[in-house]
């Protein structure tokens, strides 16, 4: 778990399907049941009395749009003689550092923007359930989820991310920070789902949704510039920080005991509130029913026809206190130089706060705050869906999700996504091609499919297969059972 935190943390600052941050596919389709609750506490299952269980789901999203690979299919870059190569030796027979391993090995090339953004994330779902019962809807969830996302990350502070101070392309240049900050939070999480159908008409039905989550805090990483801090690069790996307004804190463990790793070192809290709207199809206002082995007593389903559906929901409004193992730091007005930054980060956040402690927290003028808590927010977020029935099993799909910040707080940062997707969905099997454009400025293209309880699918196809520049990779896949579906059942 520890090298695993200090890889999030530099993919976090340096460098979906993916649930809770990077959202399409599975849960727009009538049948992700238990899953569709995670991108709107008022999406429920698709026939009036169903049961759905998903035993087990994962999903691991990584994009940016600063730094490429060239086309090459993606299960190749997880050859051995690629886990091999990063931790490899220079000429001279020295380890090579963690930049240097990743531009040796994968060849890294820049297309850098003035603001550039990072996001990568991995989650686990383990058993979770929801259930029908007449206008009621009942859900429950566990996961461990482990997220981080940078924004605003300045041409400079990106190369000097993957290639380190020493490098050429830095040398003599001075740059602002421009208030670049990275959040990276591992957690627990258990949540209930509540949502209850207020309005049943001739034309259409609604309903409301609330999920409320009860959050265990393992780590946690927070690095933001509140405004004014300047790098200059002077050579052999001295920076000058002038005017330095940092916040970092962390809470973390050096110890290599799982069980140590996997301590709380803060609890908190979240939920989501969500409302759907569902316009009936003007020739069929009526249920359809499915009677799966009547003959032996199985029970008749019944589901509604819509021609569209409209989704709206507010997600993860809440917070971790972390105050076991934790420290909470700020400078303000910090001047002076730094030396070899870059090898402390890549050690681990206790390295890189050791140096910046001896670095500047004496100088004369500088404001230093020292604390033993603080609170991580959630990723809150508006998101919307819309669902329209073309014709008889084929939908097309518009969802997004907006991030909403709040001021002056340590946040997790999720990205901006609009996503458009065609699918094709029967009770027994369905397909999906989404297009997603994240922050607004990448577009992607992915495709899924379940077949029965399985499902799998990937955001990036096109990088998955070697036919597009890698900016990002992602992949989903779990096990999920409808039990209305079940003869007899």
């Amino acid at each position: 778990m520890k090298k695993l935190l200090i890889v999030l943390t530099l993919l976090g600052f340096g460098l979906n399907q993916s649930f809770g941050q990077f959202q399409g596919g599975l849960p727009t389709s009538n049948f992700a049941g238990v899953m569709g609750i995670t991108v709107n506490p008022a999406n429920t299952n698709f026939l009036n009395n169903g049961t759905d269980f998903m035993l087990f789901s994962f999903s691991g999203s990584m994009l940016n749009n600063g730094f490429y690979l060239n086309p090459k299919p993606i299960p190749s870059l997880l050859s051995p003689d690629v886990f091999k190569s990063l931790s490899g030796k220079s000429e001279t027979g020295e380890k090579l550092s963690m930049n240097e391993a990743l531009d040796r090995t994968f060849n890294t090339q820049l297309s850098l923007k003035d603001r550039n953004y990072i996001f990568a994330d991995a989650t686990i779902y383990g058993p979770s359930a929801l259930i029908n019962y007449k206008n009621h809807s009942f859900g429950v969830t566990t996961a461990f989820k482990s997220a981080s996302g940078s924004v605003n990350l300045t041409p400079e502070l990106s190369i000097f991310l993957l290639k380190g101070g020493t490098t050429g392309d830095l040398l003599n240049k001075t740059f602002d920070w421009n208030r670049a900050a990275s959040s990276t939070m591992v957690y627990t999480d258990f949540a209930f789902n509540y949502s209850y159908e207020i309005i049943n008409t001739y034309k259409s039905k609604h309903r409301i949704g609330i999920s409320a989550h009860y959050l265990n805090g393992i780590n946690s990483i927070s690095i933001t510039d509140m405004g004014g801090t300047t790098w200059s690069f002077i050579g052999d790996s001295t920076i000058l920080m002038t005017d330095g307004n940092l916040r970092y804190n962390y809470a973390a463990t050096k110890s290599g005991k799982v069980a140590e790793l996997m301590e709380a070192r803060g609890r908190g809290f979240a939920f989501d509130i969500g409302y759907t709207y569902m316009r009936k199809k003007k020739s069929r206002p009526t249920m359809m029913t499915i009677c799966p082995n009547i003959r032996f007593g199985g029970r008749v389903r019944e589901y509604q026809e819509y021609k569209w559906k409209l989704g709206v929901a507010i997600m993860d409004i809440g917070k971790i206190d972390f105050n076991n193992q934790s420290i909470a730091t700020r400078y303000e007005n910090a001047n002076g130089p730094t030396k070899n930054l870059e090898l402390e980060l890549y050690k681990g956040i206790f390295a890189l706060d050791r140096r910046l402690q001896f670095d500047y927290s004496g100088n004369p003028g500088i404001k230093y705050d020292l604390g033993d808590s603080y609170t991580h927010y959630t990723a809150t977020r508006f998101q919307f869906q819309f669902d329209y029935n073309y014709k008889k099993n084929l939908y097309f799909n518009f969802s997004g999700s907006q991030r909403i910040p709040i001021p002056n707080a340590v946040s997790m940062i999720a990205p901006n996504i609009l996503s458009f997707t065609t699918r094709y969905e029967k009770l027994k099997y369905e397909w999906g091609v989404p297009v997603s454009l994240i922050e607004y400025q990448y577009p992607i293209m992915g495709f899924y499919f379940r077949y029965g309880p399985f499902y799998l699918g990937t955001n990036h196809l096109l990088e998955m297969v070697g036919v597009r520049n890698i900016r990002g990779a992602d992949l989903f896949f779990g096990l999920k059972f409808n039990f209305s579906n079940f003869k007899g059942v």
